[in-house]
């Protein structure tokens, strides 16, 4: 992404651009995962409060982590919560601590973690005060001539997320888990059931354009 794309006087130009652009794609994506979402509605909070206490050591009590390599889960939508489970298990995602915890869930196991954790409010414990102009502009209106969506379209102004559309919140994860994660789908390595969206967006993203965002989400509250 270029430096010189950032002159203030171009930004009303290319947010429009990029509205045009992306509604489309904004409007198919929501509306799939809101089918997955309603889909979903079956989990148990209390059965998965119980299930979860194997989860606490890293994701925390409540799905707010204490630890920066691993993300915070609380208030996530129950869709991408079991989606990113069921991978785990299956084999579609793989991670050397996850993978194994995931194997042995059963399907009602998944929707009633995914419930608990998605009912669990978010905390954001200490947002960063050193931001990325790049990051926060390839954020709010994408980039690369209109070529890579902006990020809040998906996941929001300050990266809430959107439950009801199945996007997961972004604000308080590390950029070091931001930045492996975006690695990771640009490397085609994640295989979940809507990776593809992701992936297709990560395949434009430079290393820069990695690390300004995450920068950047790094500052929200």
């Amino acid at each position: 992404m270029s430096r010189s794309a950032l002159s203030s006087s171009r930004l009303p130009v290319v947010a429009l651009l990029f509205r045009r652009a992306a509604l489309p794609i904004v409007l198919g994506v929501g509306i799939t995962l809101t089918g997955i979402a309603v889909a979903l509605a079956g989990g148990d909070v209390e059965a998965g409060r119980e299930a979860s206490k194997t989860c606490a050591a890293c994701h925390g009590a409540d799905g707010n982590s204490m630890v920066p390599t691993f993300p915070s889960i609380a208030g996530q939508p129950a869709g991408y919560l079991a989606e990113q489970l069921r991978a785990f298990r299956d084999g579609n995602r793989v991670n050397a601590l996850m993978s194994p915890q995931a194997k042995a869930l059963t399907d009602q196991q998944i929707l009633d973690l995914a419930a608990y954790f998605a009912a669990q409010k978010r905390v954001v414990k200490a947002a960063s005060t050193e931001d990325s102009i790049p990051g926060a502009h390839l954020w709010k209106f994408g980039g690369h001539s209109n070529t890579v969506a902006a990020c809040a379209a998906c996941h929001g102004p300050q990266g809430q997320g959107n439950q009801p559309a199945g996007f997961p919140a972004l604000r308080g994860l590390t950029p070091q888990y931001i930045t492996e994660s975006l690695l990771a789908y640009r490397k085609n390595e994640r295989k979940t059931e809507h990776a593809d969206i992701m992936v297709s967006i990560a395949s434009k993203l430079t290393d820069d354009d990695i690390k300004d965002v995450a920068q950047h989400i790094a500052t929200f509250r």
